[in-house]
């Protein structure tokens, strides 16, 4: 018998609302002899030739087995998949990211993966694409927040490069006004950002931004001091303006003040530094991100599954639709194919299998994500519905404080009360 998302329950929020029991299903055919399978996922050209090729495989080796593509940008991704769902033509395999996985749980939209090989994947990486001990998202691989430095920016403004075992959210301040003093670059990009917010509640008030239950974990008293260390930052020439930081978020990857050496530091996954470090000449190093303390045990970093697979609960074919998420993530030509492009790969003999194919900077990255195990601490808590509204809020409210528009504890205040509207 299908086993689905237990506690499955109507759509109540509106991405993914009007449910409709007459809409048609996944999409899988009729004869068993010859089935065809859906698959969406989003990303660039890179991800889409390759995705391509590791498809073109799996229906070599299962003929009578169709897979057929469908892919966006990120930024259509989400609204064209909700719609999709509403209408009950949701693709049969689709990739899904952790801010969105509890929801479509939650709403009974995922089959239970119960048939993909999970033995080279860690406790700890699967527990983030499950619920209640059940797993509906496959992890493609693990990334963790880093502070990502260019040297040569460093090297060019006479500023030393810091030390992530010892540094702290003060230190990260003054270098960057000593960079941006010394050098035509800004020592920062930009603000934090969601995730690195989420890292500073960690620290200063042994938070994570949402509890167990899906409700805001912190009060807005608890981030008036990072908004005044913003404000510090602003002051001092660190940071560029409002203006310059919404511009840039806005910019494609390859053309932020990181990737141009405009910034000499700025706030990423570690996994993006391919893309971030892909223009001639540009050299990016993942640093840790500081500690309150001084000492990076205390960093309260944590590995993120970089992206799921999972299956429609409406498919026809849960075993075929198994079956190809299996080969995605445990197929060794397929890890080939893919390298570290979706995260480092949550299969631990796929990471030794590949590692030879690294270019030099693919091998540093690696090293370095294996070698943050020494002070990862526990993953926050599986993201609510709702929490997709999560980064667009903060980023907004980091901007309105660098133009002025509001002070570091209005900033706070509403912050919040957007965040928990969002989360109801």
């Amino acid at each position: 018998m299908k086993k689905t998302a237990r506690g499955a329950k109507v759509v109540a929020v509106a991405s993914l609302a009007a449910l409709t029991i007459s809409a048609c299903g996944g999409g899988g055919g009729d004869d068993d002899e010859n089935i065809n399978l859906r698959f969406t996922w989003w990303g660039g050209d890179t991800r889409h030739a390759y995705t391509q090729e590791i498809i073109d495989a799996f229906e070599e080796e299962h003929p009578n087995i169709t897979i057929s593509p469908e892919f966006d940008s990120w930024e259509g991704y989400w609204d064209s998949l909700a719609t999709q769902s509403a209408a009950r033509d949701t693709p049969d395999i689709m990739q899904m990211d952790l801010s969105y996985i509890r929801e479509y749980i939650e709403n009974g939209l995922l089959y239970e993966l119960d048939q993909v090989n999970t033995d080279a994947f860690t406790d700890e990486l699967l527990a983030t694409g499950s619920s209640e001990g059940t797993l509906y998202g496959m992890p493609i691989g693990s990334t963790s927040l880093t502070m990502m430095t260019n040297e040569s920016v460093f090297e060019d403004a006479g500023v030393e490069m810091p030390d992530d075992d010892t540094w702290t959210w003060d230190d990260v301040t003054q270098v960057a006004a000593e960079v941006s003093e010394n050098s035509e670059a800004y020592g920062l990009a930009r603000p934090f950002n969601d995730a690195g917010v989420g890292i500073w509640l960690r620290q200063h008030n042994g938070t994570n931004m949402v509890t167990e239950d899906g409700e805001v974990a912190w009060e807005p008293e608890d981030v008036v001091p990072y908004f005044e260390m913003l404000g510090e930052a602003l002051d001092s020439g660190a940071l560029p303006s409002g203006a310059q930081v919404n511009e840039d978020r806005a910019a494609a990857l390859e053309q932020t003040m990181i990737a141009t050496e405009g910034a000499a530091m700025d706030v990423w996954w570690d996994t993006q530094i391919k893309v971030l470090s892909s223009n001639e000449g540009v050299e990016l190093t993942p640093l840790k991100l500081p500690s309150e303390s001084g000492n990076a045990q205390d960093a309260q970093l944590y590995y993120k599954a970089s992206m799921f697979y999972s299956v429609y609960e409406g498919t026809e074919h849960p075993e075929e639709a198994q079956m190809f998420i299996d080969y995605l993530v445990n197929n060794e030509d397929a890890g080939r194919l893919q390298l570290l492009e979706r995260g480092i790969p949550g299969n631990a003999e796929i990471r030794e299998a590949i590692r030879g194919d690294l270019d030099e900077d693919e091998t540093d990255l690696l090293e370095y994500n294996e070698g943050l195990e020494e002070v990862v601490a526990e993953a926050p808590p599986l993201p609510p519905e709702g929490f997709g509204a999560v980064q667009e809020i903060i980023w907004r409210y980091e901007e309105e404080f660098l133009f002025g528009r509001v002070s570091a504890e209005e900033a706070a205040q509403r912050m919040h009360d957007e965040i928990a509207g969002a989360l109801e």
